[in-house]
């Protein structure tokens, strides 16, 4: 019975493959969801330093949506990193693609929230289109490098660390100094903690979900290890 079982395990290969496949998928969506309640702590933090108490349906909202934008932007750019190996380029595109399809689910998410806990959303500064095509090109660039670097037979995880902080200063940094400015021209000038918010968010975001590529990508070579080790 053992020898028949071990064969059907030998004669379809693919069935493990997709169990190991599996297994990464639900590590990244565990790690994202994570990164998404730390960015809300990250976020909270730096509120109360401010000297701003947040009503706790604003949390929940913005926790919906924090915790929805990097489920499905980190799992985005996990996909394209893991099978664009050979080209790293696909990894860009897919990244790139997953971008503005997370904020416009996170979007959704938001109202949601704001529906069912009967309170009033903040207006948008800067155009869902504009922020949409800032962060397409932001993580498509992210994701090419992270595919990059997952190619390597070594990846390091402060490359990892620094593509996503690099990024987040240019790209983060920059929708940062957009929005802000965005605001004041349209005579409703943010304040400290709504920047503060918004830099820590566009700024932090891109090394967060860069690190779960990374500790995404080592589970997966050490479940294949484990694996051959085991047969």
């Amino acid at each position: 019975m053992t020898e028949l079982s071990s064969s059907a395990l030998d004669a379809d290969p693919l069935s493990h493959g997709a169990r190991l496949a599996l297994r990464r998928v639900v590590m990244v969506a565990w790690l994202a969801i994570g990164l998404g309640f730390a960015m809300e702590a990250l976020i909270l933090a730096g509120r109360f330093a401010a000297g701003s108490h947040p009503a706790t349906t604003q949390v929940l909202i913005e926790l919906a949506q924090g915790v929805t934008w990097a489920f499905f932007v980190c799992a985005g750019v996990s996909l394209g990193s893991a099978i664009a190996k050979v080209r790293a380029s696909l990894g860009g595109l897919i990244s790139a693609i997953s971008a503005p399809l997370a904020m416009g689910i996170a979007k959704g998410s938001q109202k949601f929230m704001v529906s069912a806990l009967d309170a009033a959303a903040n207006p948008a500064i800067l155009s869902l289109t504009t922020l949409g095509v800032l962060r397409a090109i932001e993580y498509g660039l992210l994701g090419w490098i992270l595919a990059s670097l997952a190619s390597k037979e070594k990846p390091r995880p402060l490359h990892f660390a620094l593509a996503g902080a690099l990024i987040g200063a240019v790209f983060g940094g920059g929708i940062t100094v957009l929005t802000i400015e965005t605001a004041a021209a349209n005579d409703a000038a943010l304040a400290l903690p709504q920047a503060i918010t918004t830099g820590l968010n566009e700024i932090v975001s891109p090394i967060g979900c860069s690190l779960v590529v990374y500790i995404a990508l080592q589970v997966g070579r050490h479940m294949k290890f484990i694996s051959a080790e085991a047969r």
